[in-house]
């Protein structure tokens, strides 16, 4: 059936004149725009998570319809009831299509203008920082969709009533319906409830909000539209319907009419989501496969296939809904690139299924019990996530996929070692830190393996290596972590291995929060009671700053860096010395970025970590790889801890004042170590090497001896790789999304020369903050620290001239020559404690007044801080709606002005008359 385009422009055009010569069209698209710029920035979340991004605003968008798609659509038909013209229009030459298509249309004209004035926000979001434009790009067109979709549903409500505020309940009921129909099912049957959530709006508009634009989604809304146009036309033909078709009632007809429109549509929406077709448009490419994991794939052989198993659940919980989905578009676009190379099998897995059974027994992948705090009976739910990577005789199994891991890294890492089965080996020396776990002999405590050595095991063959004795000789790289609790002897064999060309990871640490008491400053044995160290005898620390400057390191073992730089402002109450490294924090070269394992590094996060710098040795290259900013200082290790009736503790009152120095707090130490003359004699000649050198030859002088490369690699902290931030990565938080795993890990690969998976893990949404807010916060935190370190001045030079004055009494006194010494002596006492007593008193009235000071500059600065904050929010709120306000009081002035003309027009002509 042809439509008459004229026609449908025609009303489209006459419904838009009337729409906007009325002020009330103004008011709706105003308040609009002011409660999405709400939502979007009025929120203390947008400030908390500091995010250059439109996250508030996609959270409440489809709820934020819920109310202007029914105040929009509710007077469409009501109008032209009022007006008289519905009978008008429904006789003209047109079809019932054509009249609703109009009515869509121009409706959804008056909510796209809105939509396009609400870009605004994009105009925010760029004076406030960098956002993505392919994740904007597709918000927008998500949000158009779903007005779309809700605008089609709302001409139903408007149909079935000549009541407008009728209307706009009716058309609230149905968008909430289609909105929380999950929600809604849940009441009465949670599992029900699951199986038809893919029916409401919500989870299809999610991939919009993700930067995802979906083949599925836009299906979705097509068809939501479609369905709901062909239901309004259905219910304007009802004037022309016969009352029964053979023998049967016309509405029964009808009802089996939308069903069937409804099955078939089902049917076409269950067929393409599982085709998985979606473009990412996102800046990172996120949701697509990398150019390394093409390469991967294609260097598989065919007459060596991978396989890969997924036993997933076919409904999870709405926290799960984006991991699962990234994780199916994962695996049909390996299927599709790797060919035969690669074969995917997906089940679909519920509990206590055949498949479920398989799963458990074949390899050992269970159902997690997750939280479903959403739905009206909270509880929990048993869900699959996991995957089995087979070829041949290995096998490499992860048992549940978590949100914060990246499907396509731990599916490229898996398919690679399977089809590779030499693994590199890596050793893990034993130190005073037992990364592997068991039982502890001096504590008798149990220690769980610690997840970095996990997280080893699945790309290498790990080993523990005894101190003491040369490392195997095949390993490829060596992991230590705090080597100051090494005895001498044992110092002196790792530097044997390091100087023999053993690429090496050492993390050494001044302070070690995961127990402070394996500090290099402790003594061995600080955490043991005095009667378990009498019985134990205690290995003796060797020395470890000798030993880090043989390798071309300097390190204090007693220095503390603390940095003021912390771009997460719901973590403000941490410590400086709790140091955050990123591109906001002033220093260029926060991440080497002329090194492959930094440059595409974020934010990493440090626990109390020491500093690293040169020697003056030139056979060493020593390369900083991550440093803090330049509002950053030290403490001595004395000073930053106390000692108690409790143990060692923290002390967290130290006065931060910044030196503007720039610590270096991980670096790459390349170079060469000389061979000893008897050992290269003996490789030569060991006759001749031997009475050479016992004759002083000065062919075995420095300049002639050979050499052997050293690659080492020395971070400052143990704590950056402790277990919180492998759950954080796991969890997969939005706001704290660190990199301490990735480096890690890349630092690894670097050393054993295996760098496949560098790029792939830099591969994850960039935090991209809000850095006009920073920049500000910024100068007031070191518009704080001034006046702290003021007022710190100032309470030192009242101290020192009340102790000039007290020196000064007793000195007078001292030099009366009609004074006996005796007497000099009580007189000076005397004056002495009455002075020392006005002292102390001066000195507690100083401190009051010094930390009253401080206490006024901190509020300053946080009252500075919430005014920026307003500011923000008030011009992205409120300035945005005021052109469409004050072009509505135009019009509004217009039209009683030619009310008012046209009213003395008639009354001139009736004065004629």
């Amino acid at each position: 059936m042809r439509v008459k385009t004229e026609f449908v422009q025609a009303l489209v055009w006459r419904d838009l004149r009337r729409y906007f010569s009325n002020p009330t069209g103004y008011v709706f698209i105003t308040l609009f725009i002011f409660l999405s710029a709400a939502a979007a920035f009025w929120q203390d979340r947008f400030f908390l998570n500091n995010l250059a991004n439109l996250d508030q605003l996609n959270s409440l968008f489809p709820f934020l319809l819920l109310f202007f798609v029914p105040a929009l659509t509710m007077s469409v038909w009501a109008d032209e009831r009022r007006q008289a013209t519905d009978e008008l229009l429904l006789t003209m030459p047109a079809t019932s299509l054509e009249v609703v298509l109009g009515k869509f249309v121009s409706t959804l004209a008056v909510f796209s203008i809105a939509l396009a004035l609400s870009l605004s926000h994009v105009i925010v979001l760029f004076w406030l920082g960098r956002p993505d434009l392919g994740v904007i790009f597709a918000n927008y067109l998500g949000y158009w969709l779903v007005g779309a979709s809700l605008i089609s549903v709302g001409l139903v409500a408007s149909l079935l009533t000549a009541n407008a505020a009728i209307a706009f309940i009716l058309g609230a009921l149905f968008c909430t319906i289609l909105v929380y129909v999950d929600s809604i099912i849940n009441v009465a049957s949670p599992a029900l409830g699951g199986f038809l959530a893919p029916l409401g709006l919500v989870p299809h508009f999610r991939d919009f909000a993700a930067g995802v634009v979906s083949v599925s989604g836009l299906l979705y809304f097509v068809s939501v539209t479609g369905l709901m146009l062909f239901v309004n036309t259905t219910i304007i033909d009802r004037r022309h319907w016969p009352r029964q078709v053979e023998g049967r009632s016309i509405w029964f007809h009808q009802s089996v009419r939308i069903a069937s429109v409804v099955v078939a549509l089902l049917s076409l929406n269950v067929i393409v989501a599982r085709t998985g077709l979606r473009a990412d448009v996102t800046a990172e490419r996120l949701h697509s496969l990398s150019a390394e994991t093409r390469a991967l794939l294609r260097e598989l052989k065919e007459d060596r296939p991978v396989f890969v198993q997924a036993y997933l659940s076919p409904a999870v919980p709405e926290a799960y809904v984006q991991t699962r989905a990234n994780l199916l578009s994962t695996l049909r676009e390996i299927d599709v690139v790797a060919g035969p190379r690669v074969e995917v099998i997906i089940h679909d897995t519920e509990p206590f299924s055949s498949e479920a059974r398989e799963a458990r027994e074949k390899f050992g992948i269970a159902a997690r019990s997750i939280t479903t705090p959403g739905s009206a009976r909270a509880g929990f739910s048993e869900v699959y996530l996991g995957l089995a990577i087979t070829c041949g005789a290995e096998e490499e199994v992860i048992p549940f996929l978590d949100r914060g891991l990246s499907p396509e890294y731990e599916l490229a890492r898996s398919i690679r070692v399977v089809a590779d089965a030499r693994r590199k080996k890596v050793g893990v020396l034993q130190t005073a830190i037992n990364l592997f776990g068991g039982l502890d002999f001096q504590t008798m405590r149990t220690a769980p393996v610690w997840s970095v050595v996990t997280e080893l095991r699945r790309q290498y063959e790990v080993v523990q290596v005894r101190p003491g004795i040369p490392p195997p000789a095949d390993l490829n790289g060596l992991l230590v972590v705090l080597p100051s609790s090494l005895s001498q002897t044992e110092m002196d064999v790792l530097l044997e291995a390091i100087q023999g060309g053993l690429p090496t990871l050492l993390l050494v640490d001044p302070l070690p929060a995961v127990n402070i008491n394996h500090s290099p400053r402790e003594e061995p044995g600080a955490d043991q009671n005095p009667f378990q160290r009498q019985q134990t005898p205690q290995k003796i620390k060797g020395n470890i700053e000798e030993f880090m400057s043989r390798i071309g390191v300097n390190w204090d073992s007693g220095r503390i860096i603390w940095d003021s730089y912390n771009p997460h402002p719901d973590l403000a109450g941490l410590p400086p010395e709790v140091v955050f490294v990123g591109p906001g924090n002033d220093n260029e070269r926060a991440f080497n970025p002329t090194v492959s394992i930094t440059s595409q590094l974020q934010e990493l996060v440090f626990l109390y970590p020491g500093e690293l710098a040169p020697t003056l040795d030139a056979r060493h290259d020593f390369v900083p790889l991550v440093g803090t900013g330049r509002v950053s200082g030290h403490f001595d290790y004395h000073q930053m801890v106390q000692r108690t009736i409790f143990g060692v503790q923290l002390n967290r009152n130290l006065p931060h004042r910044p030196n503007e120095q720039e610590y270096v707090v991980a670096a790459q130490v390349r170079g060469v170590s000389l061979i000893d003359a008897d050992e290269a004699g003996r490789a030569a000649d060991p006759v001749a090497a031997e009475n050479d050198v016992s004759k002083g030859n000065p062919a075995f002088d420095a300049a002639a001896r050979p050499t052997r490369p050293i690659h080492v690699i020395v971070v400052a902290d143990i704590d950056f790789i402790s277990e919180q931030f492998f759950q954080l990565r796991a969890r997969g938080p939005q706001t704290l999304n660190f990199d301490n795993v990735p480096f890690f890990l890349n630092c690894i690969d670097l050393l054993v020369g295996d760098e496949s998976f560098v790029a792939l893990r830099g591969k994850r949404v960039r935090h991209r903050t809000l850095q006009r807010v920073e920049e500000q916060t910024r100068n007031f935190i070191e518009q704080r620290i001034q006046e702290e370190r003021q007022a710190e001045t100032e309470a030192e030079a009242a101290l020192e001239e009340a102790q000039r004055r007290l020196e000064a009494r007793v000195n007078e006194i001292q030099e009366r020559s009609d004074l006996d010494a005796r007497a000099k002596q009580i007189m000076a006492r005397t004056v002495q404690e009455a002075e020392s007593r006005r002292f102390e008193v001066l000195k507690a009235n100083i401190e009051a007044e010094k930390e009253a000071k401080i206490h006024a500059s901190r509020e300053r600065m946080e009252d500075q801080i919430r005014r920026i904050q307003s500011g923000i929010k008030t011009f992205a709120v409120l300035l945005p709606p005021v052109p469409v306000f004050l072009l509505g009081v135009l019009i509004f002035v217009r039209r009683q002005r030619r009310e008012l003309e046209g009213a003395a027009a008639e009354r001139r002509l009736r004065a004629r008359s």
